[in-house]
């Protein structure tokens, strides 16, 4: 439902007052804040719009139509539970602050301030004479780790169990969920998460396909340059999120090219339905920071386009500003004022695009809407006889894009890009699969006698120089149109065992293995055969010698 007001008469839907209370069910798309504030009983899936800034276009009805469109493709957010409890440490000297928190949670304080002990006598609140040490868990299952006396008892005290930690002192910088390094801020959120809340889930997180780090060795870092640091790496050598830190930028998952990190706030697929239920009323599509459309305030007589509402632009993917122009729109990024845009997204479907000689998508703010938008028409947008979007990670959807392009002449082949890959195999490679092992892209293959690489899905991680034991890898990080597909990278003839035929060892590695263990026919065999055949060879040794002892 489209709830309007006749102040915004160039919208359909339902008119109602914005002075009067009314009553809504289902989804709504509220076209102006007044009109959420007078509904009775709030509901649960809705969207606000201020379509009133929308006056500052040219043609308020047609932008407002393509915005509504898009804002209607939705997804259902997922929450998950937090318990929290209610045992609180602080570690402090606010005896105000102290009062105040015991009235609503079990509290526990921590202090060395004796004017502090003496005020809180005789210790209706438990006070723990003493010093914090560390801090470890999580968000309702904290340690404290303590050196003190628990005054209310006597006895000495190594560790406190609690579900949210305040500390004012001594942990600057290492704020995480439930462990607050601000005091008023802290309580706050201790009181607002006393036995449990629900949040909701910005991040899902594939580890079986993240090419951070296998065996040991480091790879793929990009989302580890999360722009509120909010992505660190555990114990375990996986990905974690701060979500505490974390501000649903997407820029992890936009960044990922193998799909191990999910945006669950704006899923990559809703992203893509978001642009075809666009028409092509307007011929310029805007990806725009939602944060940015309050902007429009201070503009007017604006060429119209068709907007789509992101949480910040660093969640738009190459994939998607690719999709958007083969659907025939030029596209635009308008982000916010925000100081942590990261384009390495928007620079990949640039290169792509300007490798078959189009410049039909560029980066602006409201201020030079009407010369980019004035230059981008002059533009040619990319005309195919059909869009497939397939595969199942985000590096291979981009292949699928390209590969609809390709119906167009390839202009220019080579470009330096970080986050594209070439490896060149030396003589010194035996076929020991190590690199195919590595790869978390299935770019290195092999084939008996072959290496095979596919240019497109190198995330040039530099996994496979690290891992080869051979030391028969160097990369170069460069995207090669002209190269894209699977090649034959290094080719050796393998030896046969003599016993199966089974292809086992290649002769360089046959070669090098003899050299150092001086043995030249038992490496011949396989694995397999070998213990056979030296069974077989000690048996006839024996029985020679049994032979010749009845000879005697």
């Amino acid at each position: 439902m489209i709830v309007t007001c006749e102040k915004l008469k160039f919208v359909e839907g339902k008119v109602v007052d914005c002075t009067q209370d009314f009553e809504v069910d289902d989804f709504v798309v509220f076209t102006c804040p007044a009109l959420y504030h007078r509904v009775k009983h709030k509901v649960e899936d809705f969207v606000v719009l201020d379509l009133r800034v929308l006056k500052a276009f040219e043609n308020p009805r047609k932008v407002a139509k393509s915005l509504i469109a898009s804002e209607c493709v939705r997804s259902d957010l997922e929450v998950e539970a937090v318990e929290t409890g209610r045992d609180v440490v602080y570690v402090g000297e606010n005896l105000d602050l102290i009062s105040d928190l015991a009235l609503h949670c079990n509290l526990t304080v921590v202090t060395q301030d004796e004017d502090l002990i003496r005020n809180l006598y005789p210790y209706e609140i438990r006070v723990i004479k003493g010093f914090v040490k560390d801090v470890r868990g999580s968000i309702g299952d904290f340690e404290v780790v303590v050196d003190g006396v628990d005054l209310t008892n006597g006895k000495s005290v190594d560790v406190l169990r609690a579900g949210q930690v305040i500390v004012s002192k001594g942990f600057e910088g290492r704020e995480v969920e439930g462990l607050y390094t601000d005091e008023y801020r802290g309580a706050f959120k201790v009181l607002a998460n006393l036995d449990g809340y629900l949040k909701v889930k910005t991040l899902e997180i594939r580890w079986d396909v993240c090419g951070f780090m296998k065996s040991g060795l480091k790879g793929c870092d990009l989302c580890l340059s999360c722009p509120s640091n909010a992505i660190s790496v555990d114990d375990l050598n996986r990905i974690i999120v701060d979500t505490t830190r974390c501000e649903g930028c997407g820029f992890c998952s936009s960044i990922c090219f193998t799909s191990a990190i999910e945006n669950r706030l704006l899923p990559e697929d809703v992203l893509i339905k978001k642009i075809d239920a666009i028409d092509n009323e307007c011929d310029v599509l805007a990806f725009v920071c939602r944060r940015a459309l309050s902007d429009l305030v201070d503009f007017k007589d604006l060429p119209s386009i068709a907007p789509i509402l992101v949480p910040c632009i660093n969640s738009v993917s190459e994939v998607h500003y690719l999709y958007a122009v083969l659907k025939g729109f030029r596209v635009l990024a308008i982000p916010c004022k925000c100081e942590k845009l990261r384009l390495d997204c928007f620079n990949i479907a640039k290169t792509t695009l300007n490798a078959f000689d189009f410049n039909c998508l560029e980066v602006c703010d409201w201020s030079n809407l009407k010369d980019v938008v004035k230059s981008l028409k002059r533009e040619k947008v990319p005309k195919v006889s059909k869009i497939e979007l397939k595969g199942e990670n985000k590096r291979l959807r981009w292949l699928s894009l390209v590969e609809c392009l390709m119906e167009h002449e390839l202009k220019q082949s080579v470009f330096e890009n970080k986050h594209f890959g070439k490896i060149v195999i030396n003589d010194n490679c035996t076929l020991c699969n190590t690199c195919k092992n590595f790869c978390p892209t299935n770019a290195i293959r092999k084939d008996f006698e072959k290496i095979l690489f596919t240019h497109a899905l190198c995330i040039a991680c530099g996994l496979c120089v690290k891992a080869c034991p051979e030391n028969a890898i160097s990369l170069e990080r460069v995207l090669d149109f002209g190269n894209l597909q699977e090649i034959v990278v290094f080719e050796d003839e393998m030896i046969r065992c003599p016993r199966c035929g089974k292809p086992h060892i290649s002769k360089k590695a046959y070669e090098r293995l003899k050299a150092i263990t001086g043995m030249e026919r038992s490496l011949l065999f396989c694995k397999e055969c070998r213990p056979i055949v030296l069974l077989e060879g000690v048996y006839e040794d024996v029985v020679k010698d049994l032979r010749g002892m009845r000879d005697v």
